[in-house]
């Protein structure tokens, strides 16, 4: 979430504070009023030349307002990608069709039907087209990963857009906003992969089974002894302390797992959604 937001933010203002600066530049007043001949002249020259290159400038501005749109979408379905790559697919939606639809609404709008396509289905069938039928397909992409090798793609076009000449930053600038850029881009990836590194690094079974069998073995015991030394006294004090230590237990299975549907689990939805709102946000206030 906060890669995200300082990517964006990056992103926004590298791209468009050329056209900001060039805004400015042409609506700035002449500073010596005294001479208002003069003035006039300085004023006329300038909106003829405002009206000759404006709708150039305009349709430059528009392409960058477009690829930068685009770059916030694939953003915001990056977070959505990953819940949908860690998240189980044996649910409710246990059917494949029911699945993709569920997952092509969140996406929404975001994307066309083919590139929600290749971002929800990870198999291919024998042509080559992807499919969510895992039986019959070979396993072909990652998610995550297709947002984020557009997310390189587009990286490299934003860093090193065709300004104008008199807005166009130098080529060491150029450099440097791609670098920080495609830093943010791999800290995503690296984040990706930890995740991903929870997911696939569950508790050995051997350890899992020993420490239920030892704690089974030793509640037993215990409530045994407790029983026949204290009589029936003991239940409500052996009650608690059995309530106790299984429970930890089971804390531990849950922890174990953080991405599935359970309402102790992290909720990756909500994430999804507040992401999506603050690119919004950068990009209402970037304009």
């Amino acid at each position: 979430m906060e890669i995200c937001r300082a990517n964006i933010a990056v992103v926004s203002v590298g791209l468009l504070s050329p056209f900001r600066l060039r805004r400015r530049r042409v609506n700035r007043q002449p500073r010596n009023e005294s001479d208002n001949d003069e003035s006039k002249e300085q004023t006329q020259e300038c909106n003829d030349k405002k009206g000759e290159s404006s709708s150039e400038h305009n349709m430059e501005e528009e392409y960058a307002m477009e690829l930068l749109c685009e770059y916030a979408r694939w953003l915001s379905i990056f977070p959505i990608a990953v819940k949908h790559f860690l998240r189980p697919t044996q649910h409710k939606w246990g059917d494949p069709d029911i699945r993709y639809k569920k997952r092509r609404f969140e996406i929404g709008p975001l994307l066309s039907d083919e590139d929600a396509c290749q971002i929800i289905n990870e198999y291919d069938d024998k042509d080559g087209k992807p499919t969510s039928d895992s039986s019959t397909s070979t396993r072909a992409r990652d998610p995550p990963l297709v947002v984020l090798n557009r997310l390189h793609e587009l990286s490299y076009d934003i860093s090193h857009f065709k300004y104008s000449h008199d807005i166009a930053p130098t080529s060491q600038s150029s450099a440097i906003f791609y670098q920080e850029v495609m830093e943010q881009v791999n800290i995503l990836f690296g984040a990706s992969g930890a995740m991903e590194r929870i997911k696939g690094t569950p508790l050995p079974f051997v350890y899992a089974i020993h420490l239920r069998t030892f704690l089974i073995v030793y509640l037993s015991l215990w409530n045994m002894s407790s029983v026949a030394r204290y009589d029936w006294l003991s239940l409500p004090f052996l009650f608690l302390l059995n309530w106790a230590l299984l429970g930890i237990e089971a804390a531990s299975v849950v922890c174990e797992r953080p991405f599935d549907y359970n309402a102790n689990h992290l909720t990756l939805g909500k994430t999804c959604v507040i992401i999506a709102r603050n690119i919004a946000q950068a990009l209402r206030e970037c304009i």
